[in-house]
């Protein structure tokens, strides 16, 4: 669990990094939509912490589908406090902006990427909570794995992307290292969560 997280917050420095070298305006916008996303991630954190010990019983049982159903849960609760958070920034966009930023080169761009980063926010909620659900079933190894494989090529491409594309270019790179983890944290939890029913449940 801790290499995982070290690798994420790595990897979003190395973006940080790239972001400066495209200028100090996209420095600072990339700073405060992190900030940002970061936020609305708490929430998605916090789901996901929660449905732990509702597993639990399920594991104890091998109850595949409580297993899988507790996660589903999670996702939607997650996903609905994520987009309602979005649509609130989304609504109050110039008043939130404010309390980061006078500047009106770093809000435009900031307006710029938003939908961007409520994409990078929305997925990063899902993978968050796919991610808890491998922790409840005490199966840490695929999410390290996964983000890995997914940040890795995320930090080699940081810097060539945001040379050619900017500030958009980046954050399209990490919607799409974002949208990998869910497809990969999903994958492997199911695979994973498959493998704990009892052979005779499963034979039947």
């Amino acid at each position: 669990l801790a290499a995982t997280v070290l690798i994420k917050f790595a990897v979003l420095g190395v973006l940080a990094i790239a972001a400066a070298r495209v200028g100090t305006v996209s420095a600072a916008a990339h700073s405060i939509a992190v900030s940002l996303a970061g936020l609305m991630f708490t929430a998605a954190v916090a789901i996901g912490q929660a449905i732990i010990p509702l597993m639990a019983p399920y594991l104890k049982a091998k109850d595949v589908r409580g297993l899988r159903a507790a996660v589903r849960a999670g996702v939607m609760t997650a996903l609905g406090a994520v987009l309602l958070l979005g649509v609130a920034l989304a609504v109050l966009r110039i008043p939130v902006l404010s309390f980061f930023t006078h500047d009106p080169d770093v809000r435009h761009q900031l307006l710029a990427l938003l939908p961007l980063l409520l994409l990078v926010a929305v997925t990063d909620a899902l993978q968050a909570v796919c991610g808890f659900g491998l922790v409840a079933i005490r199966n840490t190894v695929p999410s390290l794995f996964a983000f890995a494989v997914c940040y890795g090529l995320l930090a080699l491409a940081a810097a060539p992307l945001s040379a050619l594309g900017g500030l958009t270019a980046l954050w399209l790179a990490l919607l799409a290292a974002n949208t990998l983890l869910v497809v990969a944290q999903a994958g492997f939890f199911f695979q994973r969560s498959g493998s704990l029913a009892d052979p005779l449940s499963r034979s039947v």
